[in-house]
């Protein structure tokens, strides 16, 4: 039987599902492995392990983001429940803010604007942090005010059937609902009145609430025609001259009266002039101010106490986008162009828009700014043309449906021009993007039908660091289970392959954010001491998870003055520590440059129980494993007779600067590397460019194969060979 060698240098699609098994004859399969965990492909296509993870401190939460209220300043912003942290680039704490709004940090979304970045409670309300001048605050939102005294905030109809009753046109008043539609909420609150705003000051009881007229409400008026036996209670009517409008609330034909509330021309009607509805006119012959009619022209504040407040934003052509109101769901509030505080709506271009918007009455979960406004629902997916002339006005906002697929609540991330999200199942990922040759249009892309199995009920997802040094760009998944799904790719996002692998650690990764230029994570981890949050940055040189890059001693240093240790309510001032205190009762491996040195025991004090023997740099930390499994060779072509069915009788790896390594083929593991003969043995083994090549025994159906990273350091496959007899 002749013998050939089968070589793989293409990775594109990294780890696939496993049921791909015996598609020997598929280009997904020929160019994807079958595991690679704690893997990532490089744009040259080649395979090497994760970045590590470099300890950066213990902290509390999973809400982290960047700032840069200034050009050449950049801070990070730790949100917790019962403060707020300014941090710098190595995660110092250089502001505390202990006098917080809310009580529970998990739900909070943030929106950077320079200066000030807008803070959203779904809870409580929206706030502002905003540096000046060296310092920082946490401040409350506010709409701006209108002359007169009222605000431009956005109003709703909430009860569209309910009709309410003022007791006068100002001053302190009453006001009286026929049905059930107050709550001891609504105090401090605003309605409206015909446009005009009331503050509510007491709650009486659900049908009636006392408050304050901000500005004069509107006239009612009865309104004596020539005939009035066509007109129906209900219709807008209007004047010819003085183009007076109103609603009528009650007919009297006996009288020949109509009693209207305005809506328009508060002076009123003349008389000899004509009042008209849409089908009948009259002429008028009398008109009379009367006390305030009950009137279903009344609104309340979008969002408040009462009605709950926005769980998403975003900003685009200079507009806030606010949605996903707990009793509007289907409601898109944009603001005024000319200032993000201002949702005075009209038809100026400059105006605000409050709409409802959507088919089947949808929950819009995510509004993103990725060149058009893009708006994510539970039924479905949006998007509202920007890009074409760079301006939103009330005239040209038209959100159209371009996909049935609806998102979950996860926030989206924005990669490239394209939006990744979770769809509605809860398990599916795909992106929205935005293609097409002489039309662009969106479509979304399914990216997880051939790596379904690496996604296990997402909680978060992560999005590039932008100014990242590294020339491959990854998103992360970060799995109920602790896990994450690395999705990587080079160019440009939804123009060339993505690659997806699983990264674990020992512990649980709780989130994964971008952060001064990389990638963050906080990481659950379990200690002597119990379970314990860490905030740990990926890294390209350090090859263990929550380590310490140190050349200190063991023993810690202190602050000394005049000879005598600084202590501080008994405890000495320590300035540096060679131990890994941060991970008590744990083992840890040691790395002398690249060269494993072993792995040692920590007390529960956080000290190693045994001295490594040795001084100068090293890299303390926890060790991770990683694997890259090939599909097996099933079959190869033939010249003379096509394809034909192979067994595989060696495994060949082609490394890169490794020390040490370990190959499995069928169930026999074998540990390579390390010293050669002619090598220095008082020396550490040096990085080796080689082909490794093990037997592959046996007669499995389907051999199974892999190299092994079962030691911390670099660990490059180049590619995969498989030797097989035909």
């Amino acid at each position: 039987m002749a013998k050939k060698t089968i070589w793989q240098r293409d990775f594109s699609f990294m780890e696939t599902r496993s049921d791909l098994l015996e598609a020997a004859d598929s280009e997904i399969r020929s160019r994807s492995v079958k595991s690679a965990r704690n893997m990532r492909r490089l744009a040259t296509n080649v395979l090497t392990a994760r970045p590590g993870l470099f300890f950066m401190r213990h902290l509390q939460t999973q809400k982290i983001f960047e700032v840069q209220p200034a050009d050449g300043l950049r801070f990070g912003v730790a949100l917790l429940d019962d403060q707020a942290l300014i941090l710098n680039e190595t995660a110092g704490t250089l502001v505390t803010l202990t006098d917080v709004p809310w009580s529970a940090a998990e739900n909070l979304w943030v929106l950077p604007f320079r200066q000030e970045t807008l803070i959203g409670d779904p809870e409580t309300g929206i706030y502002k942090l905003v540096y000046s001048s060296g310092s920082w605050s946490i401040d409350e939102w506010l709409f701006e005010e209108a002359p007169g005294g009222e605000r431009y905030q956005p109003y709703w109809v909430f009860n569209k059937s309910t009709s309410i009753t003022p007791s006068a046109r100002e001053g302190e008043i009453t006001v009286e609902a026929d049905a059930a539609v107050f709550t001891a909420d609504h105090v401090g609150t605003y309605i409206r009145y015909g446009q005009r705003e009331i503050r509510v000051d007491a709650y009486v009881t659900s049908q009636i609430i006392q408050g304050t007229v901000i500005s004069k409400l509107p006239p009612s008026y009865r309104i004596k025609v020539s005939d009035a036996a066509d007109f129906r209670v209900g219709e807008a009517v209007t004047s010819r001259d003085t183009n007076y409008q109103g609603i009528i609330i009650a007919v009297d034909t006996s009288a020949n009266t109509v009693d209207v509330v305005t809506t328009a021309y508060y002076e009123g009607p003349e008389t000899d002039e004509y009042l008209a509805s849409d089908d009948y006119s009259s002429e008028i012959t009398a008109v009379t101010e009367i006390d305030p009619l009950a009137s279903t022209i009344w609104d309340e504040q979008l969002m408040s106490q009462v009605h709950g407040w926005p769980r998403a934003a975003t900003a685009v052509a200079g507009r806030l986008i606010l949605i996903d109101f707990p009793d509007a769901p289907s409601v898109v509030a944009v603001s005024n162009a000319a200032s993000i505080q201002n949702f005075d709506v009209g038809t100026e271009d400059d105006d605000a828009i409050v709409r409802e918007v959507g088919d089947d009455s949808p929950r819009f979960l995510h509004a993103i700014s990725a060149n058009d406004l893009l708006l994510l629902s539970d039924r479905g997916c949006y998007w509202v043309n920007v890009r074409d002339n760079g301006v939103l006005t009330p005239s040209t906002f038209n959100a159209i449906k371009f996909d049935k697929r609806g998102a979950s609540s996860i926030p989206p991330v924005l990669v490239d021009d394209s939006v990744v999200f979770v769809e509605s199942n809860g398990e599916g990922i795909s992106a929205a993007t935005l293609s097409g040759s002489s039309y662009l249009k969106w479509s979304i892309t399914p990216l997880t039908l051939y790596h379904n199995q690496l996604v296990n009920s997402p909680v978060a997802l992560c999005g590039p660091a932008i100014n990242s040094p590294q020339a491959e760009k990854y998103l992360f998944v970060v799995n109920a289970d602790g896990t994450l799904a690395a999705v990587s790719w080079s160019t440009t996002f939804g123009e060339e392959t993505v690659s997806f692998a699983p990264w674990d650690t020992q512990g649980t990764f709780i989130n994964v954010f971008p952060m001064f230029d990389t990638y963050w994570a906080m990481v659950d981890r379990d200690v002597a001491t119990g379970t314990v949050r860490m905030l740990e940055r990926f890294d390209t040189g350090i090859y263990l998870d929550s380590a310490k890059d140190t050349s200190e001693g063991l023993d810690p240093s202190v602050v000394l003055i005049n000879g005598e240790e600084l202590t501080i309510g008994g405890d000495s001032v320590i300035i540096s520590q060679g131990n890994p205190t941060h991970l008590p009762g744990l083992t840890v491996s040691i790395l002398r440059g690249v060269a494993y040195v072993g792995e040692f025991e920590v007390n529960d004090s956080g000290e190693l129980v045994t001295n490594p023997g040795f001084e100068g740099q090293r890299q303390i930390g926890l060790n991770y494993s990683a694997e890259v499994s090939p599909w097996p060779a099933e079959a190869t072509d033939s010249p003379r007779s096509g394809m034909r069915p192979t067994r595989v009788t060696r495994f060949l790896v082609s490394m890169q600067g490794r020390v040490a390594l370990q190959i499995r083929a069928n169930g026999y593991t074998r540990s390579l590397g390390g010293y050669s003969f002619g090598d220095d043995l008082s020396v550490d083994p040096p990085q080796r460019d080689q082909v490794y090549r093990v037997m592959v025994a046996g007669r499995r159906d389907h051999p199974d194969m892999a190299v092994i990273k079962n030691i911390p350091g670099p660990f490059t496959v180049l590619a995969l060979g498989q030797e097989v007899k035909v």
